[in-house]
């Protein structure tokens, strides 16, 4: 995508795959992300904010989540479940081993 996102994406676990259509994976993933968000800045703070949950709930796991919290990380991995499965059936790649991982950096990020 364009420099403006301040992410991208890769596609894991297809060693297989030659390069064309991997990234032509990849930017399909993140064009259905920002579809279905609204915006790719929409898709970035949706991201921001499960990785932040995740991060909180990895060092109290016993902890009960709260609503807006599961709210987050449904809102977040359904998105993404869709993304994924929308590629794979465009592109004609198997489903299982291979994910998409996204990327973002900030602003002090070259």
């Amino acid at each position: 995508m364009t420099h403006q996102t301040r992410y991208n994406a890769s596609l894991l676990g297809a060693p297989d795959m030659p390069p064309e259509k991997r990234k032509a994976a990849e930017e399909k993933f993140l064009q259905v992300l920002e579809r279905i968000f609204g915006s790719a800045s929409a898709v970035r703070g949706t991201y921001c904010e499960y990785l932040a949950v995740r991060s909180m709930r990895a060092e109290n796991p016993k902890e009960v989540r709260t609503a807006e919290e599961q709210e987050v990380i449904n809102r977040w991995e359904t998105a993404a479940g869709e993304a994924t499965q929308s590629v794979f059936r465009l592109m004609n790649i198997a489903p299982g081993t291979p994910v998409f991982e996204l990327h973002v950096w900030n602003s002090r990020t070259r």
